[in-house]
């Protein structure tokens, strides 16, 4: 038999995009404090795969549900792959459900994507009330899923120059440093792109957050409708959990944005 489950220690808080109109679109990327595991995970774990009490993570969950104002039993996540793939709520859904992205038009469902120092994202149009969200590591911002969530929402009646985009709290360029073939990779998809490629102390650094303006802007966002300057997740241990930072110690997959 389970044994009762502490009450929260800490204070709970939800990052938020001043972006993303909150009256319409609840959303927001959780914090690590103000839920109930212990150990390693402490506490405001939300990821099932790696050791934490399941029973600890649905009521991490159901807090963040709480604090953030949605229907926990609205909550669609999907496994993420590192892949580009974006589901449309309403499609079927099949076995396994491997996707990076999600789009939705219905009210009251709510949007959640993974992340442990890669990006999650938000989308909203307060136009067409279209929301959707995404988990984009370097490969997935390297082939582009924030474009393939831009498109699938035009299949809902998103334009573009509509489409807010906000970006949670992930790696930064201070901290994402890489091989030289990752270096090349992303050179041989965006050229010389400006801030893309900066130099560390030992090797190179890729900064996601420029790339992904790329690709939001060459999919017809407006420059204007783009919040990147989120907190870096490695910098700042007492606020997020970082894969880089405390390795396998550290949730792989958390739960790191929503929106409805």
């Amino acid at each position: 038999m389970s044994q009762a489950l502490p009450s929260p220690v800490d204070e709970l808080h939800i990052y938020r995009s001043a972006l993303i109109d909150a009256q319409q679109f609840v959303h927001g990327f959780p914090e690590r404090t103000g839920g109930v595991s212990q150990g390693l995970r402490r506490s405001l774990n939300m990821g099932v795969r790696w050791g934490d009490e399941p029973e600890a993570v649905e009521r991490n969950r159901r807090l963040v549900a709480e604090h953030g104002g949605f229907d926990f039993d609205r909550l669609v996540a999907t496994k993420h792959v590192h892949g580009t793939e974006v589901w449309r709520v309403g499609e079927p859904l099949p076995e396994p459900a491997e996707f990076d992205g999600l789009v939705s038009d219905r009210p009251g469902v709510t949007l959640g994507a993974f992340a442990a120092d890669c990006i999650p994202l938000v989308f909203a149009d307060p136009v067409a009330g279209v929301c959707g969200a995404a988990h984009a590591g370097w490969r997935g911002t390297r082939n582009k899923v924030a474009a393939n969530v831009i498109a699938r929402m035009g299949e809902l009646g998103s334009e573009p120059a509509n489409i807010r985009v906000a970006l949670g709290p992930s790696i930064g360029a201070c901290c994402f440093e890489v091989g030289p073939e990752v270096v090349e990779a992303f050179r041989e998809r965006f050229a010389d792109l400006a801030g893309m490629v900066v130099p560390g102390p030992r090797r190179d650094h890729i900064d996601l957050r420029v790339v992904t303006r790329q690709v939001v802007e060459q999919a017809g966002v407006l420059p204007e409708h783009i919040d990147d300057t989120p907190p870096c997740t490695k910098c700042q241990p007492e606020r997020f959990f970082s894969y880089r930072r405390d390795g396998r110690d550290a949730p792989l997959t958390d739960i790191k944005s929503f929106i409805t």
